[in-house]
């Protein structure tokens, strides 16, 4: 399932190498570096063409001091394998999700909670007012966050419509075990979670052990899923974040080059991301319409029925504070989001 997240949203784009951590092939001769960075996309993608794009920025603007490989196509597995590499300096970087972010910071899951930030305008207010410490934070550590990019929400398909919490926890819903903050959220709320491979959810809804899964419509266009679920919910589930992520000891190596290039590989990386999340979001939205050529519905709860996942949350969400989500974080983000939806 993380994988599909990580399909649905990301440019992600990362350096390298360091010694604090095993030096295996960071450097090559003199005063030029290879960054190896590591991505679950295929290269001949949307996403595997904005990390070549990054690459070729990277190699301009330092003359080639700090040439960038990109490791398309999952060769070093999921985020969680990803981030062991990064760790012992197999790879010089990686790109994630909110799931492999949150290894890092665990505070981070919060921004990605159910049903807590519903609109893009909200995930800006939000970021533009948490990030800073969050990034403060999570650069504080081992590692050294690049770019953000703004992955698109993730939206229940499923086999029989759904319209209100009831309706979708009568159904099986497909998910990851690496997916553990979200899956302890949702199983607190009274859904039923089944673990599963992504090569074998064809498998498991034609028997129906699958009937739902909570994904990206980009995510579930790709891997034709809505042959099998042909439902989606309106709402928008949660916002998945990614970041670009290196170790702090190449960010630092990078800065002894020369001091100007840390400024203009963050800014330039930056920069692309932002463009991937504008073209994103035209992906979402032809990858609904298609879908909706070949037969998807798209169901959107009335009003009250929109109050009773509120509500549901509103019962459930307590039980996650000071655990799965961080509670100083989770109020922060909700004061703000009154503040959004209030007009102010």
């Amino acid at each position: 399932m993380r994988r599909i997240f990580f399909f649905a949203a990301l440019a992600v784009m990362v350096l390298a190498g360091g010694t604090l951590f095993a030096q295996r092939g960071g450097r090559t001769q003199g005063e030029t570096m290879e960054v190896k960075l590591a991505s679950p996309l295929p290269k001949e993608s949307p996403w595997g063409r904005t990390l070549d794009r990054v690459a070729a920025e990277w190699n301009r603007i330092t003359g080639g001091q700090v040439r960038l490989r990109v490791l398309h196509g999952g060769t070093e597995g999921g985020e969680g394998k990803m981030l062991l590499s990064l760790t012992s300096n197999t790879i010089q970087g990686a790109g994630f999700t909110s799931f492999g972010l949150a290894s890092i910071y665990q505070p981070i899951m919060t921004m990605s909670a159910p049903f807590l930030i519903r609109t893009t305008d909200e995930l800006n207010a939000v970021m533009k007012e948490v990030l800073p410490d969050v990034e403060t934070k999570f650069n504080s550590g081992d590692y050294f966050i690049v770019a953000w990019s703004k992955a698109g929400f993730v939206n229940i398909f499923s086999k029989d419509p759904v319209f209100v919490p009831d309706d979708l926890k009568k159904q099986k819903i497909a998910t990851s075990s690496e997916s553990s903050e979200m899956n302890t959220a949702f199983k607190t709320m009274g859904y039923q979670l089944v673990e599963t491979d992504w090569t074998d959810l064809g498998t498991k809804v034609a028997t129906g052990a699958i009937m739902a899964v909570y994904q990206n419509p980009a995510g579930v266009a790709a891997f034709q899923l809505h042959t099998y679920m042909k439902n989606m919910l309106s709402i928008n589930i949660a916002p998945v974040l990614g970041g670009i992520v290196l170790n702090q000891v190449t960010w630092k190596k990078i800065g002894t080059l020369n001091p100007r290039y840390q400024d203009e590989l963050r800014k330039v990386t930056q920069r692309i991301a932002e463009e991937f999340d504008e073209s994103l979001q035209k992906t979402v939205n032809t990858a609904i319409n298609t879908m909706t050529r070949e037969g998807l519905k798209v169901n959107k709860p009335s009003p009250a029925q929109e109050q009773v996942w509120n509500s549901d949350v509103d019962r459930s969400i307590p039980m996650l504070l000071g655990t799965t989500y961080d509670r100083d974080l989770y109020q922060k983000i909700s004061t703000i989001l009154a503040r959004v939806r209030a007009g102010r």
